[in-house]
């Protein structure tokens, strides 16, 4: 897919607050959070298939499972993964920082802060042409014990929309799958356009997929599964299934990421460049850094994995460029805390 095809859309906001020339306070500019998506392709054909996480920042084994996917070699079939789509969100480690981004597809104010890049998911899907869309979650509770949970389900909006036989699918995903967890899944399916009880469900991503012609599941794991290697193989496992009936094979295989989760999802510290005044500063640990008043501090790269963020804590995360005194940066991993940089003014 053409890069240029997402980025045509909009604008970005400003994110810049508005402070007097004689401010003698430090200024530091960071980079812009990207919208990071991976096209798959092999040479045999099969199914395609569009694979998004992170809608909600703090649904850690959706974005995380979905990130496992990127490095794999695909045999058979087209993917798109977009792993973070709500990449504020994530780094904030909350449901979402500038309200719910799954209420937003149906209409979105150009003032929002997620206006950016609700469009650039928008044009995403409607470009790729997937056969599906897949968008992971981890929600409360187990849905097969408790009739409020939405944990540990295939998640469909009618048993049946125009031609997709949503029910159908969800079944063969999970009565398979059961097969392979504990924890059993449910089918939940909201009634979306039959019913009265979720309404809301419109807005959501899998809603105005469907009202746009593009069959779609929402699949999610139990935040209340003990680890976070749990979640991720939760969603493996429900995707394995996916892929079967969607005609997708992974070089690896399935299997080979199930039983490596641990393994391929080691986090490592990265690497800042900074330039203050003119002049670069390389930091790969904690660490404090004295600067004189007025200094210029701009965030050249971060050089790590994908995830790394340098994020200024107590400060507006949908700013990009602001004055401070004392501050401290949080260099994450996703929401994890890595290490800090603390910036001074002397």
């Amino acid at each position: 897919m053409n890069r240029r095809d997402f980025l045509k859309v909009g604008t970005i906001l400003s994110t810049t607050p508005l402070f007097a020339k004689n401010d003698s306070r430090l200024h530091i500019t960071l980079p812009k959070k990207p919208f990071e998506y991976h096209e798959k392709k092999s040479k045999q054909k099969g199914g395609r298939v569009l694979i998004i996480g992170g809608i909600h920042g703090n649904e850690i084994g959706a974005y995380k499972a979905a990130n496992m996917l990127i490095d794999t070699k695909l045999t058979k079939g087209e993917m798109l993964i977009i792993p973070r789509s709500n990449f504020t969100s994530i780094l904030a480690d909350v449901r979402g920082y500038n309200g719910d981004m799954n209420r937003k597809f149906d209409s979105i104010s150009k003032n929002d802060p997620d206006y950016y890049f609700v469009e650039l998911l928008k044009e995403a899907i409607l470009n790729y042409k997937p056969d599906v869309v897949i968008s992971m979650h981890d929600g409360y509770g187990y849905a097969i014990k408790n009739k409020h949970a939405w944990g540990q389900s295939v998640v469909i909006d009618e048993e049946r929309f125009e031609n997709f036989e949503l029910l159908k699918e969800a079944k063969i995903v999970k009565e398979n799958a059961n097969k392979h967890l504990r924890h059993k899944l449910a089918i939940i399916n909201t009634k979306t356009f039959s019913g009265i009880k979720h309404k809301e469900q419109k807005k959501a991503l899998t809603g105005w997929c469907l009202k746009n012609g593009i069959k779609a599941y929402c699949i999610e794991a139990s935040k209340q599964l003990p680890k976070v290697e749990d979640k991720i193989y939760t969603h493996l496992v429900m995707l394995k299934e996916f892929f079967k009936l969607y005609n997708i094979e992974i070089e690896s295989g399935m299997d080979y990421l199930i039983k490596n989760i641990k393994t391929l999802n080691k986090i490592k510290k990265p690497t800042i460049t900074l330039d203050i005044n003119g002049h670069k500063e390389i930091i790969t640990s904690s660490k404090v850094i004295k600067v004189k008043s007025k200094s210029e501090i701009k965030v050249v790269s971060i050089d790590g994995q994908r995830g790394d963020f340098i994020v200024p804590h107590g400060v507006n995360l949908n700013w990009s460029s602001f004055h401070f005194n004392n501050l401290r940066f949080n260099v994450k991993n996703d929401y994890k805390t890595l290490y800090h940089i603390d910036i001074k003014r002397i």
